[in-house]
């Protein structure tokens, strides 16, 4: 994370911010490219595959994790949201979130419930192993988490 590369169809140049693993074992990465927008805002991020990425073999690093929770019922504790884990999301800064689908439909609006991303932390189910409390504080300094935000651009 936090790699200056270009993206080879656009020729932006921009940060990855964020990576994605799904259900299939994928990875894509959320591209920040680098300038403002007409009102001060940063440009629109785009979410890659790594083939559009100007990118070497060794700007990436390895990461274990938990494939084993994809698939199964999770649970946001503080929130009480529920729904089957469905991928993955490693921040910039390190730490590791769940996105969560939810089951059936919106009943006002008859559409899809929408997926969330929460921090693992967070997250109880059946193939989730807890932190002690002393691990868990350990690692929120190590790795911080945003709070207060849905990933907005992963389909």
């Amino acid at each position: 994370m936090g790699i200056v590369c270009t993206d080879k169809a656009t020729e932006l140049k921009g940060t990855l911010t964020h990576w994605v693993l799904n259900m299939d074992g994928f990875v894509n990465y959320l591209f920040q490219p680098k300038g403002l927008d007409e009102d001060g805002q940063p440009v629109e991020a785009v979410y890659l595959c790594e083939k559009r990425l100007n990118v070497r073999e060794d700007d990436f690093e390895t990461v274990e994790v938990p494939f084993e929770i994809i698939g199964s019922t999770v649970t946001d504790k503080p929130s009480g949201y529920t729904g089957m884990a469905v991928e993955f999301v490693r921040y910039i800064n390190g730490c590791f979130h769940i996105m969560i689908q939810p089951k059936g439909v919106n009943m006002k609006t008859k559409t899809t419930i929408h997926k969330r991303d929460f921090d693992l932390r967070s997250c109880t189910g059946r193939k989730i192993k807890q932190l002690s409390e002393k691990k868990k504080e350990a690692s929120i300094k190590k790795t911080p988490s945003p709070t207060g935000k849905i990933f907005h651009l992963i389909p």
